[in-house]
């Protein structure tokens, strides 16, 4: 259930949209903050070589809220693609697979509910060399948009964060701070503020969201995301065994670099 630049990192204080792609905000929804996406159930994860240990990043003293990232710097053709990983193993493997074999950098956003049901995926993720997002421990709405339900009290949030991080942590060799991918896009100030305090100095959301999630056909998905790329967008996908991503995704890539995009981290896009 789901929703995702500013020339230099010293200008991460004002949230750039992708006018290009049609919208700046999340496609689902009519708020410019929501959307929805899925959470599934579970399958048995593929083994691999752990990854070696790595030292926490320093985050250093807060530096205020979180600024949300719905694209990057529109002046170089880099493209971010990022993946949501709720509690379905899915199509995990066949997509980091073809990841693998063309040699792109992506960007996951995994819950701890999925990281302690799939932890050799995990790994395998954070081996790869992929960034991760903290996506909360069991895909709760902050803010309640999405799902009709209260918004999520301070305390509750917080230990959403910390929560995915320490499960999340041990299997990649670092924090997942500075990043964090909101449940379905929800996401509002006090969420960013609660954001920064806790470490995270990003808040990322997305320019173009497949809707792979909602069972579209692959050549609607195709079509979708080669039609509405842009410089510097952010691309949402799904992994789970409900989403119809994986079967589009080398049509997408192909498709994508015949429009001399390349393929970065969200880490890489907000250099």
């Amino acid at each position: 259930m789901p929703r995702p630049w500013f020339a230099s990192v010293a200008a991460l204080s004002l949230t750039l949209a992708i006018g290009a792609c049609g919208t700046s905000a999340p496609t689902t929804k009519p708020a410019a903050s929501t959307t929805t996406r899925p959470t599934t159930t579970t399958t048995e994860p593929s083994t691999t070589t752990p990854p070696p240990p790595q030292p926490p990043p320093t985050t250093g003293a807060p530096s205020g809220p979180a600024v949300q990232v719905r694209g990057g710097d529109g002046s170089r053709r880099e493209i971010a693609l990022t993946f949501d990983a709720g509690s379905d193993a899915g199509s995990t493997a066949r997509i980091l697979d073809v990841l693998a074999v063309r040699d792109l950098d992506a960007t996951f956003g995994i819950t701890g509910r999925f990281a302690e049901r799939n932890p050799e995926l995990v790994r395998r993720i954070g081996a790869e060399g992929h960034v991760v997002m903290n996506h909360t421990y069991d895909h709760q709405s902050f803010t309640g948009y999405s799902t009709g339900a209260a918004a999520l009290g301070e305390p509750e949030r917080l230990e959403e964060l910390q929560r995915a991080d320490a499960v999340i942590s041990p299997l990649i060799g670092r924090s997942t701070q500075p990043w964090f991918r909101p449940p379905y896009g929800d996401t509002d100030a006090g969420v960013d503020d609660l954001l920064g305090r806790a470490g995270y100095r990003y808040d990322v959301l997305w320019t173009i969201d497949s809707l792979g999630w909602q069972g579209s056909p692959v050549d609607a998905v195709v079509d979708r995301c080669l039609t509405r790329a842009a410089p510097g967008a952010i691309y949402l996908f799904h992994v789970g065994s409900a989403s119809t991503d994986v079967d589009a995704l080398e049509r997408v890539i192909d498709g994508l670099q015949e429009q001399d995009y390349t393929f970065v981290t969200v880490a890489q896009l907000l250099r």
